[in-house]
């Protein structure tokens, strides 16, 4: 069962991973030459020499396939070599959860990746529809009044509640119901976000995707019986406390002491071991007594976890030859003995027998499930909290939604926020996270949402202060995207304060975005990311003859002109996607930030871009300046900077590692200056605070 649990596992699913063709990625070895040459046309959207196009797709397909290997070499890496009794012991996993891990992130990855699918899928159609109509510009208040039955027909937006990221981690952390008609709220926030995007209102997929990818991991969690029970009622709780022996202040010193750092403690809510105290009983054991014996089962009223008070306890461990073998020994009190019995439903891992007459404190995992710990279930015992199977979820999500498997698990890390985070639980997010983008890529290959090509940094040391002009520049635009976003909640609180109802708010976001949409040709209305692409393919080109950095003419222009966009027209298309973003946001319509963030980034790093153009010392392209523009940007108004660099680089095809020099020094310092510097200069908010609001910030991407 050793070699059945680790080894044959992970090393077949490398071996697999790293040479059997995935769905959608053309280089792996065996993929016909037709099939590689197929995917080359495909990605035809900035213009690109063979080789470039040969690089991005054999980036695409080593990403996923290096994060999948990776997942299962972090299988092995994350044993428990600490709890094991002899060397041969540290190479297994102590309990089921080594296949469990695997199968359930698989699951986690297979399912968030059809169920982005059918989302986008579903954004398809509407847009298709919304192409159809006489006036397609209109479309997004036709969205709004669908969105608007919807919400009218779950009772106000208050019935789809309960879905988010926030409840879902409540749920599992306190092991309560969500509300009955959860899978259904759930499919109904989906379906509400597709109406708002599809039908071009001015937000972003990221958000809907990465909640959807924590319902997916939620209902698994649920299937699995992964997050842990309800805490006891009180009066049980009384009747158990009852059967405790009470501790005199020696006697709790040494358990506390004992347990202090333990995954015991972890597991507790809020790490309180008070409660638990109350349940130890005391336990006497004479000489050659066996204390637990190796293969035994633990019922949840068994003493599971003991603390030594006196006397010697000798541990032995039974070998595949059936012998028997003296380990280890504990001598001294406080020592901390079958910690596992209480966190994993699983055999006795070893013998242990008394030396001499021995006094010992128990506890079982019935008393500790009443404290609020959580034991049932492989899952939640290994990762030591509730919520890291939702940021596997979330993790999926994003990759499904970018085809960015390494992005997704950076933005897990950053917005969800695991508590008590482990080696593990990066498992589970690798493994999500590659399996749902591979999914998504079978289903629409051509790499990822948006083609940098072209990103690269040849202008040298003095072109870097330009990249740091950039970054402040992002900052000031990022410090004054969330200003008016609290303008735009404002306006929409007095909306409603004139009695306009909570559900037909969106209506008036999506009649502002209509309005602004006029001015330039609509480009602010949500279609994929054809607008930024058409920004990086504009920019790939120099302005033609007539058009200039000062015109705003091109704004008015038909879409898809190549070197017409100059730095005045980018800041205008900026304004008006912040002002659209903020005030649909508001209003309720659903979708995120992220998007949206990328595309106001790509306007001012390209309007720098164009004009760096004009100046006679060297430069980079017009596309690195665009790359960093989006990363500074989303990194700015999301807070996730580290996810920010990764995507920026995944987009780019890893082509140019030497560019995340610039990458790095705009993000740093945009978001310094929009979290740190103008806060404290014009909002007299001290540096602790600011970097307070800096960690809440990352709610307002929609999760």
């Amino acid at each position: 069962m050793c070699w059945f649990h680790g080894w044959p596992i992970a090393m077949l699913t490398c071996f697999l991973l790293l040479t059997l063709p995935l769905p959608g990625c053309s280089w792996a070895v065996g993929a016909p030459e037709s099939h590689r040459r197929q995917r080359l046309v495909q990605a035809e959207v900035v213009p690109e020499t063979l080789a470039q196009a040969q690089a991005k797709s054999l980036s695409c397909d080593l990403s996923a396939r290096g994060c999948l290997a990776g997942a299962a070499a972090a299988v092995l890496i994350t044993r428990r070599r600490g709890r094991g009794f002899s060397a041969r012991r540290a190479f297994k996993l102590d309990g089921p959860e080594g296949p469990l891990v695997l199968i359930t992130s698989t699951l986690i990855g297979l399912s968030t990746g059809f169920a982005v699918v059918i989302f986008e899928i579903t954004i398809k159609s509407f847009e298709e529809l919304r192409e159809e109509l006489p006036y397609p510009i209109i479309a997004p208040i036709i969205g709004a009044l669908i969105l608007a039955g919807i919400f009218t027909a779950f009772g106000g937006k208050e019935g789809l509640a309960g879905t988010d990221v926030k409840a879902l981690k409540s749920y599992a952390a306190e092991g309560s119901k969500p509300p009955e008609n959860w899978p259904i709220r759930a499919g109904a926030n989906a379906l509400c976000s597709a109406v708002t995007l599809g039908w071009g209102n001015s937000l972003g997929p990221e958000a809907p995707a990465a909640v959807l990818g924590a319902n997916v991991a939620f209902g698994l969690g649920n299937a699995f019986s992964i997050f842990g029970k309800p805490e006891a009622p009180a009066d049980q709780e009384t009747d158990s406390m009852a059967r405790g022996t009470p501790l005199s202040p020696e006697d709790r010193a040494l358990i506390e002491k004992a347990m202090a750092g333990s995954k015991v403690v972890a597991q507790l809510p809020g790490k309180e071991l008070d409660k638990l105290l109350g349940y130890f009983r005391e336990v006497r054991v004479k000489e050659g007594d066996d204390v637990m014996t190796q293969g035994d089962e633990v019922a949840d009223d068994d003493p599971g976890l003991f603390v030594t008070k006196s006397g010697a306890l000798d541990v032995f461990v039974t070998g595949d030859e059936g012998v028997e073998k003296k380990v280890f020994s504990y001598m001294d009190s406080g020592a901390l003995v079958g910690e596992l019995a209480v966190l994993f439903n699983a055999p006795r891992a070893a013998t242990v027998k008394a030396r001499s007459d021995a006094l010992l404190w128990s506890v079982d995992r019935k008393s500790f499930e009443a404290c609020g710990g959580r034991s049932e279930g492989s899952m939640a015992r290994i990762n030591q909290n509730p919520d890291a199977l939702l940021a596997s979820g979330a993790a999926a999500g994003v990759a499904a939604g970018f085809n960015a498997p390494i992005a997704g698990i950076f933005f897990a890390a950053e917005v969800i926020r695991p508590v008590n985070n482990n080696a593990l639980d990066l498992t589970t997010r690798l493994l999500a996270a590659a399996v749902s983008a591979a999914v998504v890529q079978s289903f629409f290959p051509g790499g990822p949402a948006i083609v940098a090509s072209g990103f690269s940094w040849s202008g040298g040391n003095l072109e870097l202060l330009l990249f740091v002009l950039l970054g402040v520049l992002t900052g000031l635009v990022s410090y004054g995207f969330k200003k008016v976003f609290e303008k735009a909640r404002e306006l929409a609180a007095w909306l409603g304060s004139l009695g306009v109802p909570a559900t037909f708010l969106p209506v008036a976001g999506a009649v502002l975005t209509v309005i602004l949409s006029l001015v330039c040709e609509d480009r602010v209305q949500f279609d994929g990311f054809k607008a930024v692409n058409e920004i990086l393919k504009d920019a790939s080109k120099p302005l033609v003859d007539g058009a200039s950095n000062l015109s705003f003419a091109p704004l008015m222009q038909e879409r898809g002109t190549i070197g017409m966009l100059g730095a005045a027209s980018l800041l205008s298309i900026m304004v008006l996607k912040i002002i659209t973003t903020t005030f649909s946001a508001s209003t309720g319509l659903v979708g995120g930030t992220f998007a949206p963030s990328i595309f106001m980034g790509a306007c001012l790093g390209g309007a720098l871009g164009r004009i760096v153009e004009g100046l006679t010392l060297a430069h980079s392209a017009s596309t690195t300046y665009i790359v960093v523009g989006m990363a500074s940007m989303l990194a700015s108004n999301c807070s996730v900077p580290i996810t920010s660099v990764i995507l920026a680089v995944e987009l780019a095809g890893g082509a140019s590692y030497e560019a995340t020099l610039p990458l790095i020094s705009g993000i740093g310092v945009a978001l310094y200056v929009s979290a740190v510097l103008l806060p404290s200069l014009l909002d007299g908010i001290d540096r602790s605070s600011a970097l307070k609001r800096l960690e809440d910030s990352a709610s307002d991407t929609g999760v």
